[in-house]
């Protein structure tokens, strides 16, 4: 499958979303066929079981692929292997796409070329700013202060688009943006257009459930395979804006997937200590401030 970079090149295009059946899936496929862009195949990966729940979407660009393995990376790893055409935009289910968000992620990536990755910004679809923000002031002082001690970050707007030693990642701040393209170290997984045959296809995430970290696993592989990894910072996906997790067994959970990273990249693993004591008592704090307020309301 190997693209002819003519000037008449138009690559067909396939989109893989990994999902369950969200309640924002439907929402999502309207807005790419609502696009300047409109690719050859939206496959819908879901696990054997819940393929009910997405039937009525079946059409003659959406594709049913009912998978064997649950889990987000099994199912869209699936759905890369089926993929029949030259580029694959990698999606999730609660993406909101701009009419151009496929049309300019297209451009680009063959302005690229091949052995290149491209992802947009990303926006909070209820307050419609930037999520990846880097904050300023007295606020910004402190965050930056807690994000070199304890997260191994560069200061500032230096950490836009690093991931840390110990597997700490950041986003690109809009505001921020002086060139377009940007290269960066990591791609969240949300919404990613690659060249098929620069699709990772191998299991490279060996966890159950929900997939915390994913995308700086996938990112990681890619970087081992020669593949850059850039922003298109005049593209914009909606979202809405993920909340931090302050349960007890969760925050345990992404610690061993950080930790597991951590091994895989021979990562310093007692700088991942302070961290998890912080987000450990952050979760402690959290769980006895919510009860109190459930019982005495304040």
């Amino acid at each position: 499958m190997q693209p002819d970079l003519s000037v008449n090149y138009t690559p067909g295009l396939s989109v893989v979303i990994a999902t369950l059946g969200g309640d924002c899936l439907e929402l999502t496929i309207k807005s790419i066929l609502s696009g300047t862009k409109i690719p050859e195949e939206i496959l819908i990966c879901i696990p054997s079981g819940y393929e009910d729940s997405v039937s009525y979407l079946k059409s003659g660009k959406v594709i049913i692929i009912v998978t064997d393995k649950m889990g987000q990376v099994n199912q869209r790893t699936t759905g890369f292997q089926k993929a029949s055409y030259d580029f694959v935009l990698q999606l999730d289910d609660d993406i909101i796409l701009e009419k151009d968000t496929i049309k300019s992620l297209t451009e680009m990536l063959l302005q690229l070329g091949p052995g290149n990755a491209i992802g947009p910004l990303y926006y909070d679809s209820q307050t419609q700013k930037c999520i990846h923000k880097i904050p300023t002031g007295t606020a910004g002082f402190f965050k930056n202060n807690f994000d070199c001690i304890f997260c191994a970050a560069p200061w500032g707007i230096r950490k836009m688009g690093k991931v840390t030693s110990i597997g700490i990642n950041y986003g690109i701040d809009d505001l921020y943006c002086t060139t377009n393209p940007v290269k960066t170290e990591w791609l969240p997984g949300g919404c990613v257009l690659s060249y098929h045959k620069d699709l990772i296809l191998q299991a490279f995430f060996p966890f159950e459930g929900k997939a915390y970290c994913e995308d700086i696993y996938h990112s990681y592989y890619r970087s081992i395979a020669k593949i850059k990894s850039w922003v298109n910072t005049e593209v914009k996906v909606f979202i809405e804006e993920p909340k931090p997790a302050f349960e007890i067994t969760t925050v345990k959970k992404v610690i061993s997937i950080r930790r597991f990273y951590l091994k895989l990249t021979h990562g310093p693993q007692w700088r991942l200590y302070p961290y998890e004591f912080f987000c450990i008592i952050r979760s402690r704090m959290n769980d006895f401030f919510g009860k109190r307020k459930d019982e005495y309301g304040y």
